[in-house]
């Protein structure tokens, strides 16, 4: 008897489990977590945007939302689809709800470039009085010569400010 009643509360607990439902899978991650609760929505329909131009699947990294005095915030950092290359994005709240203003970067700087095109973009895209031979020589040297001019232009005005990044580890 013991041993019939045993064998039936196995039967039984197994079918029960057999029912359960499958543990689900953890959400993917979103741009916006480890951002503050009050910008998530702005990181979140920036994602989105960006997503439309480049792909469903693209990825982020190194986001920071930049408080730009006079600007606004802005949604700055890099995107890209898997196995490509990393793109600038610079996102920007329009004028109407649910209305952003994109600059994507369409230049092909590579890495190593990257950080030294950014100092010559601060210290000569935009400016008066540059000695544009020197800026031309600086910019051709460090492999900046063709830079995206529109893209450059939107991430010195816009990502300069006070910088909130996410207090996640971005891919």
């Amino acid at each position: 008897m013991f041993r019939s009643f045993s064998i039936a509360a196995v039967v039984a607990v197994l079918g029960l489990a057999a029912c359960a439902p499958e543990a689900s899978a953890p959400p993917a991650p979103k741009p916006s977590d480890g951002f503050p609760v009050a910008d998530r929505a702005f990181v979140d329909g920036a994602a989105q945007v960006i997503a439309q131009d480049l792909g469903a699947s693209v990825i982020f990294r190194d986001l920071a939302i930049s408080d730009t005095p006079g600007q606004g915030k802005s949604l700055c950092g890099d995107a890209a689809l898997p196995g490509e290359a990393w793109k600038g994005i610079v996102v920007r709240k329009g004028e109407a709800a649910g209305d952003f203003l994109v600059l994507i970067a369409d230049d092909n700087l590579s890495p190593r470039a990257l950080p030294q095109c950014r100092k010559l973009v601060l210290k000569y895209l935009g400016e008066t009085k540059v000695d544009w031979y020197e800026a031309e020589t600086a910019m051709n040297q460090a492999g900046c010569a063709h830079i995206d001019v529109n893209y450059w232009t939107g991430w010195k005005d816009y990502c300069q400010g006070a910088q909130t990044r996410s207090a996640k580890t971005q891919s």
